[in-house]
């Protein structure tokens, strides 16, 4: 890694350092100190400082099993069913038939969010001039079977009508709340999947307002629209809604992920879901 690229990770280690520590101040969020955290946003400081190091391995060690996880989350579903129960504003994708429900909470400021999106974060160039894509190359160096959840839900489960995906903010980077607020507004148009997709894919342009609606006019919202929405304050209560109930649900980390209410943390690799969302069609 040359120098203009270790300053490049050296300045987004920083950053991160400042925002997380604002954000468990002021929100209260706890950063998940278990292995889990390998998937989860709280990693990426360490991820930061290992490519800089000119290493990447697993945080905290050995990696721990994404379905052990699921098994010690389980007895937690019971107590989760109101808090997770899907409201009339919440942004859902499929059917309301569906018999599997996923509540997604994420940050269109999460490195990890975008990874599970599907979208590749580039820091940088390498000295060969190869793209440094933080997150994903470091996951798939730690799994090379990795491949990201969110697309193949939706292509898999979601298009075949076996799960509903359900979309809550929760601010597990700190820098995405106007973002958040954009993709509500863009939602009123039918436009917030291609939005949250355009902006995972642009991420750092995340933090800049105007430049978070251009890519909603690039993909056909009516920014005067969106302007009168956000002028409106009309979400600012669906902030807070959607962060008070990750709390309640015991969110520390983005993403997170409730399947039927039982938590799975973190980009996991594609293969958990499928193990944990075939389980329980069996049991249908």
């Amino acid at each position: 890694m040359d120098k203009n690229n270790d300053g490049k990770i050296k300045e987004i280690l920083n950053n991160e350092k400042e925002i997380l520590t604002e954000v468990k101040e002021e929100k209260k969020v706890s950063l998940n100190n278990s292995g889990m955290g390998n998937y989860i946003l709280s990693g990426s400081i360490l991820i930061a400082a290992l490519l800089i190091a000119g290493a990447v391995v697993y945080s905290n060690g050995a990696k721990v099993s994404p379905t052990a996880n699921v098994a010690d989350n389980t007895a937690k579903a019971a107590n989760n069913k109101s808090v997770l129960q899907v409201k009339s504003d919440d942004i859902v994708l499929g059917q309301s038939s569906a018999p599997v429900t996923i509540v997604l909470y994420s940050d269109p400021s999460c490195p990890f969010c975008a990874a599970a999106d599907g979208s590749n974060v580039v820091a940088g160039q390498d000295s060969t001039g190869k793209d440094i894509h933080i997150i994903s190359d470091y996951l798939q160096k730690s799994d090379p079977s990795w491949q990201a959840p969110v697309p193949n839900i939706i292509s898999n489960y979601v298009n075949s009508g076996k799960v509903r995906l359900v979309f809550r903010y929760f601010p597990g980077h700190g820098s995405g709340e106007q973002a958040m607020k954009v993709l509500y507004c863009a939602n009123e148009q039918g436009k917030f999947w291609q939005l949250s997709d355009a902006i995972f894919q642009n991420q750092s342009d995340v933090a800049d307002l105007n430049k978070v609606k251009a890519l909603a006019s690039g993909i056909g919202a009516d920014v005067s629209k969106i302007n009168d929405c956000l002028a409106s304050g009309k979400y600012d209560y669906k902030i807070k809604q959607d962060t008070d109930s990750g709390t309640q649900a015991g969110v520390n980390g983005t993403p997170a992920f409730f399947i039927n209410g039982t938590l799975l943390s973190g980009a996991q690799p594609f293969s958990q879901f499928q193990q944990a969302i075939d389980a329980l069609l069996q049991n249908k």
